[in-house]
């Protein structure tokens, strides 16, 4: 026959080849349907076990991220105290510490090569001396309103400021103060109200102007800022009571330890104690007890998630092939009728393909409700528990579908 005619009869053949096999390729997935809507029991379980295991596998993720979150705010926020003590640790009251320790913490020594600024923060310190104008009075000397324990509102203090004063006035050297309610003030040149004070112990005079009132604390105690100028030009030294700071930056917890070590020592009974050395107790025990408990859950949260992850491919294996195991008979036909090992196999992994990516998206949306919103992190999540029950069911219908064909038509009911 002439080559043309060949060519259009072979054309015509695969034409028809192509359509026989979309008719079967449609008639194929109406049967995946069909098996489904018979095994409606057998796919609802698969849904629920898909869905229960994205769901417990986001959960943990969630749960994870939030511990992982809770640890991170602690280690930027928890207030670590550090409260400096005697030599031999046996007392923190009455220090008669010298107050050049002090400008060490506030870095007022960065000429002498004393940084410890860059590792303290919040330092809080109480110098007491008696007056003997006004009379029967005491002066203490307060770098911030919780130096002194009988300011808070615990001990049932109230600080009233004057408008336009702030407490960070007690970090300068101004010559301010606050006294009791009800103590008597005189008006100065420029309006403001004035006390005058006179050391007993040194002689020292000095005019405070007030700048608050303090109700419900004691009331024969004037305060003052801790560095104020009492004589121009001149820098002087004195005692103090009581002294106590937090950690820097809790991140670098050994670090700043080791840096406030270089100039105090750790309280022991051995120390021999002079008027420079002191001790710091560190109270970090709460903060590290704290800090090892989030570490020891992220270590079980990250040893359960892939012991999770392996169960829901054991599940989704087994789930597929106790399921898979009872259409042998099937399986023998479609073989017989011509369906190739691989094809069969598609086809079959489809079924189990569209019931446990149902289960995801049913996980995963409960996910998203746990985790108050959308994420990539859950996407991934809820992506990652889909492609393990992938993965098992795979197994399972691999298993089963690479009988052979004989031995599958020899299989009883």
């Amino acid at each position: 026959p002439p080559a043309g005619s060949c060519c259009k009869a072979r054309r015509r053949g695969e034409g028809e080849r192509m359509e026989q096999c979309k008719k079967t390729g449609g008639a194929l997935r109406r049967l995946t349907l069909a098996v489904l809507w018979r095994r409606r029991g057998a796919s609802l379980l698969l849904i629920a076990v898909a869905a229960l295991g994205v769901f417990a596998s986001t959960a943990l993720h969630s749960l994870s991220a939030r511990q992982e979150a809770a640890m991170a705010e602690l280690e930027r926020n928890a207030r670590i105290q550090c409260v400096v003590t005697t030599a031999q640790g046996k007392n923190s009251n009455n220090l008669k510490m010298i107050s050049v320790l002090v400008d060490m913490l506030l870095g007022a020594r960065h000429e002498r090569g004393c940084y410890l600024d860059e590792y303290v923060r919040d330092v809080r310190a109480l110098a007491s001396a008696p007056l003997d104008i006004p009379a029967e009075t005491e002066l203490r000397r307060i770098l911030s309103f919780d130096s002194d324990a009988s300011l808070s509102a615990v001990e049932g203090a109230s600080i009233r400021l004057a408008e336009g004063w702030e407490e960070s006035a007690f970090r300068t050297d101004q010559r301010v103060c606050l006294i009791p309610e009800g103590m008597e003030a005189q008006p100065g040149p420029d309006g403001a109200l004035y006390v005058s004070t006179r050391e007993k112990m040194t002689g020292v005079s000095v005019d405070l102007q007030v700048i608050g009132t303090v109700s419900g604390g004691p009331g024969n105690v004037i305060w003052c800022p801790f560095r104020v100028q009492r004589q121009e030009g001149v820098s002087e030294a004195f005692q103090v009571d009581s002294c106590s700071f937090d950690i820097g930056d809790n991140a670098r917890l050994e670090e700043c330890r080791a840096a406030i070590y270089e100039t105090f020592v750790e309280p022991k009974l051995s120390n021999v104690g002079d008027f420079m050395t002191y001790g710091v107790l560190v109270q970090d025990e709460t903060y590290l007890a704290t800090m090892e408990e989030f570490r020891s859950n992220l270590s079980l949260l990250r040893v359960l998630l892939p012991v999770l992850m392996a169960l829901c491919g054991g599940i989704s294996f087994f789930a597929a092939y106790l399921t898979t195991r009872g259409r042998v008979r099937e399986f023998a036909v479609m073989r017989s009728l011509g369906l190739k090992r691989g094809r069969m196999f598609l086809l079959v992994f489809e079924e189990y393909a569209l019931l446990t990516a149902a289960g995801a998206v049913l996980g995963g949306l409960a996910g998203v409700l746990l985790e108050g919103g959308l994420s990539g992190s859950a996407l991934i999540r809820a992506g990652a528990g889909l492609a393990v029950f992938w993965a098992g069911a795979a197994a399972a219908v691999g298993s089963m579908t690479r009988v052979n064909v004989m031995k599958l038509m020899r299989t009883e009911e």
